[in-house]
């Protein structure tokens, strides 16, 4: 059985995610430890290398689950597909419960529903302009 011991170091990880060729079992090994333990955006790294089918699926769960656009946004990333807007929907939903409102905006925004989002944003964070780079 792979070890599923992550990597105590920064240039361990490195190391184990760009070797060639992966180690897939154990990165898929650490990927399902860092899974179970509701780690999917630190799992995320390891997912990416061997695009586990069924993690990426609970990778979409999660992010969904969390109402957390970046996660959606890197399960799109590694499918190389965009999620259907519904998907989109029930995150804006998750993120809106949580108070999460620039997520519930972008993941809107994602589903096609411009008018929510813009709804939304002048309701709940005024000051969020999503086409403009934060800071700025």
């Amino acid at each position: 059985m792979p070890s599923s011991r992550e990597p105590v170091h920064p240039l361990e990880k490195r190391d184990l995610l760009h070797a060639e060729p992966p180690d897939v079992p154990r990165i898929d090994a650490i990927a399902a430890a860092m899974a179970a333990s509701g780690r999917f955006p630190e799992a995320i790294d390891y997912i990416e290398i061997t695009k586990d089918a069924g993690l990426v699926a609970r990778a979409e769960s999660d992010a969904v689950r969390r109402g957390s656009v970046w996660l959606l946004q890197q399960v799109e990333r590694i499918r190389g597909t965009k999620c259907p807007p519904e998907t989109w929907s029930r995150l804006a939903d998750a993120a809106a419960a949580t108070e999460r409102h620039f997520d519930a905006v972008r993941a809107l925004q994602a589903a096609g529903r411009e008018a929510d989002a813009e709804t939304l944003r002048a309701e709940k964070c005024p000051d969020y302009e999503p086409f403009k780079p934060l800071g700025k």
